[in-house]
């Protein structure tokens, strides 16, 4: 039996896990990329009582825990103590191959790979230590940062493949050295099907709140970071400004309600806002209630190596996206496709110009299945499935045959 070891350093209940680990799971077995799945999710804190996604038939979940501590001597424990550990894993279950989801991951991955000889490849492969840096959550040349750099610099040495989620990102790769002929590029893939457009949910949605006449935009995520914060409260009101009291705004957060609503008031936004923490499951209702939506990352140096999960969820679900310019791939995309949505500038005063041309997007006929189709096309789970089927391919087993593809600890 093919199985295939899958390192995920995030929860299983996290949101990433959720809208991408467990689609990309569901695809490898159903492609018969693999037979069987060993997922291992690193735990910290308490789990919530109930999944929110369901593991797909085949998948063996192993879920280890997390060091306590400093962030620095928790990092270095968890190397310490789980490598071992998914070693022997992976000899007990049979695994021929590694995945690794994104470079944290890979580099546990890496150090398997030494321990056992198994070869592996990384997803999801992105300057994490840059825009860790860039959020301020780390120190430029700090010991997480240099880390993390040798991290990447190692997986571009011994991965059978690394695959990024933008082409900016390989290029500037390849022009720094790396092996061109190991690198592959997949963006963030979203499951349209569960993120299409519903329109009974918009009417149910629209009509509770008495919305059914307004112009409404949404914004998922987080503020702070990689994210504006005071400008994306600002936005938030030149929105409503430019576009009038037809205006209403959902946001969907984690972050407290009422520190929100303070930021919207101290920008000036007055305008009909709902403001929550949704489950993944309950966004799509949002988003098909929704017109346009937001996207107000920083323009940083390492936002040209990420592909945001909620552009592909916007677009899936027909909504055009104001999207801050330098943002991995995307920004290039809104800006030549004329259903996409249109860039601006936090830091300037064109935003008014991008809500013309998102109003403009909008009062075309057929805007909303045009706008779906750029999901398909740049965000399908099928550049995904074509990208794992060149790099597992060579090392697939057929049923009752020797296994593909030694490799050599790196």
């Amino acid at each position: 039996m093919r199985t295939l070891l899958f390192l995920d350093y995030w929860s299983l209940h996290e949101p990433l896990t959720q809208a991408t680990v467990i689609p990309t799971l569901r695809m490898l077995l159903a492609e018969g990329l693999a037979e069987r799945v060993v997922l291992v999710t690193v735990e910290r804190g308490r789990p919530p009582a109930s999944m929110l996604e369901p593991l797909p038939q085949g998948v063996m979940h192993v879920p280890m825990r997390a060091a306590r501590g400093p962030r620095v001597l928790a990092r270095a424990l968890d190397r310490l103590t789980l490598v071992p550990r998914i070693a022997v894993l992976a000899r007990r279950e049979g695994a021929s191959f590694i995945m690794a989801r994104a470079v944290v991951a890979g580099g546990f991955a890496h150090d398997v790979h030494r321990l056992t000889g198994l070869p592996y490849a990384v997803d999801y492969f992105e300057p994490h230590n840059g825009y860790m840096v860039d959020a301020g959550e780390w120190r430029a040349g700090g010991i997480l940062d240099r880390a993390v750099r040798r991290m990447i610099a190692r997986q571009l040495r011994s991965a059978a493949a690394c695959v990024t989620v933008t082409d900016n990102y390989r290029q500037r790769l390849i022009a720094a050295g790396a092996d061109a002929g190991r690198l592959y590029v997949a963006p963030c893939p979203v499951d349209a099907s569960r993120m299409r457009h519903d329109p009974v949910a918009r009417e149910r949605l629209r009509d509770e709140l008495g919305w059914r006449d307004a112009l409404v935009g949404i914004y998922a995520g987080k503020f702070g970071g990689l994210y504006h914060r005071e400008r994306a409260f600002a936005a938030f009101a030149t929105a409503h400004r430019h576009i009038g009291e037809r205006f209403a705004l959902f946001i969907l957060t984690p972050e407290p309600a009422d520190a929100v609503r303070a930021g919207l008031a101290a920008a000036g936004f007055t305008g009909r806002v709902v403001v929550r923490y949704a489950a993944h499951a309950e966004v799509p209702a949002y988003l098909s209630a929704a017109d346009m939506a937001f996207a107000p990352y920083r323009g940083t140096p390492s936002s040209a190596g990420i592909s945001p999960m909620k552009i592909g969820e916007y677009w899936s679900a027909g909504l055009p996206v104001l999207l801050t310019r330098g943002v991995g791939d995307d920004s290039g995309i809104i800006e030549r496709e004329p259903y996409a949505g249109a860039v601006f500038d936090p830091e300037g005063n064109d935003l008014s110009h991008a809500l013309d041309r998102v109003l403009e997007v909008l009062a075309r006929p057929d805007q909303r299945s045009h706008t779906m189709a750029l999901a398909a096309r740049y965000r399908s789970m099928n550049i995904t499935r074509d990208v794992y089927r060149r790099i597992l391919g060579p090392w697939t087993t057929p049923p009752g045959g020797a296994a593909a593809g030694a490799s050599t600890p790196g």
